[in-house]
């Protein structure tokens, strides 16, 4: 999914469709399937379960941000060894549920710092995320520094 402007960011209801494309697996093969033509993306992402089937099984777990490097790169980094304990547990464990993600395409960094910051912010105390910048909810305000 891509969103191009704040307008249609705002206007998005945070509804998956069923049909489409995602969620993928979080291994090299998904990422690859999801981004391999698109390595220069940038946005959110998150990761969770899903029965793989369809957008709406999605269930998320975690949420992030790629910016500063393309979002392809970033997943990459999950699979190999994420800097999130519970990501790399479930990664290395055949025991454990397999981990799935799916992704928005924005195209600047104030509107990737608001849907994050906005992202964490709704979810409950079962969210994986260890942290919330809460300077990413104001992201799109005139004096926002940009980084």
């Amino acid at each position: 999914m891509r969103f191009d402007s704040y307008e249609t960011l705002s206007a998005w209801d945070f509804i998956w469709p069923d049909h489409g494309d995602g969620p993928w697996l979080l291994v090299f093969d998904g990422i690859e399937e999801a981004l391999g033509a698109n390595r220069s993306a940038i946005g959110v992402y998150w990761i969770g379960y899903s029965s793989g089937t369809n957008q709406s099984s999605f269930v998320p777990k975690y949420c992030g941000k790629s910016v500063k490097q393309p979002l392809y790169r970033r997943l990459r980094q999950h699979a190999r060894r994420s800097s999130n304990a519970l990501i790399r547990a479930h990664l290395a464990s055949e025991d454990m549920p397999r981990l799935y993600f799916r992704y928005v395409e924005l195209p600047s960094l104030q509107l990737a710092e608001l849907l994050e910051g906005l992202e964490i912010a709704a979810f409950s105390e079962d969210y994986w995320n260890k942290r919330n910048e809460w300077i990413q909810h104001w992201a799109m305000d005139e004096d926002y520094p940009r980084k």
